[in-house]
């Protein structure tokens, strides 16, 4: 369909039907991702890699995040063009096919390579957010988001017990990427039937142009805050899981047998508390942005964020940080729709998708990023320095941001 630039008006139940879809979309798939990435470091293990892990895990990261960074705005503008759906199958989809190629894949730098291709297609929460942020009424929007963002939590939730009840039964820790492929087959499966867009494709050619795109976003007000924002989330969230699944493995090695649990029992209930914490405080969140101004909710969040953070290098032993993991999890899991909100907000009309579709690069540039330089740290500082430097990032976003409010107000 031709037309002016814009979305056509959806039906006024339908805003809810695709968020429902998604967010069982987002639980589908971040319980396959989860199954097998909370496990990312022994499976690399029985790849045969027994020096350096850190830096095999972070480098395989950086590969997967790092080519999904750099496609992300392309994804955007074919987006803004044909529909933000259409994006949401394409992760869905080519992410099964990549990691139904992970399963078979048994040398670590093949599987590197294979991890790389993968990356080209992951971005199915984002892009369904993208589509419930432009297709929901303006005064349900942080609810619909926060419903999204439930369904991708409990997913992140269930995948470790998931992955952690199938790894003895399975032949190979590797064999968990079938579930993985599975998962995201289904979810992609899902989408096609149940989610609609009423995208109105605009009347010019399709164009792709990055530079002029970031050029023109870069003069918006407070849009470079607000990625940094994006970024520093995926940072310290996103692209910890694997750093703090190492450091559980190192706190175990210290501590073991405490509770009865093993590294892989230990591992999930980190991962487990992190997102269980989340999955309950999400609601809250969402209502509050509803109701407040956003700007103040973020500002909440940040300093919350900020005193949970330091729990976290502070732990001693493996229940010590579960906990601070759960805690932090409570402010940090506010962060993303907040954030989509206000970017959405502020995009041109006509580039809301390539809008936040620059945001997602940068948040995937945060989650490539976090696990080398956790690789990097360690020998030198460990994995807590790593965490200081988390917090210390935090610190400087938190006090951006307060600035910018005081100059609002003042």
């Amino acid at each position: 369909m031709s037309g002016s630039t814009g979305e056509g008006t959806p039906h006024p139940a339908q805003w809810r039907r695709n968020a429902r879809a998604l967010a069982t979309g987002n639980l589908l798939i971040n319980i396959g991702w989860n199954a097998s990435f909370a496990f990312l470091p022994l499976i690399v293990q029985t790849l045969g890699v027994e020096r350096d892990l850190a830096l095999w895990v972070g480098a395989m990261m950086l590969g997967y995040y790092g080519v999904s960074c750099v496609f992300t705005p392309v994804w955007g503008m074919l987006a803004d063009h044909y529909g933000r759906k259409s994006m949401v199958l394409r992760a869905a989809f080519g992410m099964a096919a990549g990691f139904g190629l992970l399963a078979m894949t048994s040398h670590p730098v093949l599987f590197l390579v294979v991890l790389v291709f993968a990356g080209l297609a992951n971005g199915f929460v984002p892009a369904g957010q993208a589509l419930v942020a432009t297709t929901t009424p303006q005064q349900h929007i942080g609810g619909a988001l926060a419903l999204t963002q439930i369904g991708a939590s409990a997913g992140t939730l269930l995948g470790p017990l998931v992955g952690a009840a199938l790894i003895g039964w399975l032949p190979t820790k590797q064999s968990l990427f079938w579930l993985t492929a599975a998962a995201m087959l289904v979810a992609g499966i899902l989408a096609s039937t149940a989610v609609r867009e009423h995208h109105v494709r605009p009347a010019h050619a399709l164009r792709i142009d990055v530079i002029a795109d970031a050029k023109r976003l870069s003069h918006l007000p407070e849009l470079k805050l607000l990625y940094y924002m994006q970024m520093l989330f995926a940072f310290c969230a996103f692209g910890a899981t694997q750093v703090v699944a190492l450091h559980t493995m190192e706190l175990v090695a210290r501590r073991s047998g405490l509770l009865g649990l093993g590294v892989e029992g230990w591992v999930a209930a980190t991962a487990v508390g992190f997102t269980l914490a989340g999955l309950v405080a999400l609601p809250f969140w969402g209502r509050l942005i509803d109701r407040l101004h956003p700007a103040r909710v973020l500002a909440l969040l940040l300093a919350g964020v900020c005193l949970s953070s330091v729990l976290t290098p502070l732990a001693r032993d493996p229940l010590e940080l579960t906990l601070a993991r759960v805690v932090f999890a409570i402010f940090v899991s506010g962060l993303p729709p907040v954030l989509i909100r206000m970017i959405k907000d502020r995009a041109p009309p006509g580039m809301e998708g390539r809008t936040l579709a620059y945001g997602t690069s940068l948040q995937q540039a945060g989650s490539a990023v976090a696990p080398l330089i956790g690789g990097l740290l360690a020998p030198y500082l460990g994995l807590r320095g790593f965490f200081w430097l988390c917090s210390g990032l935090l610190i400087v976003g938190w006090a951006l941001w307060r600035r910018r409010m005081r100059g609002i107000t003042t």
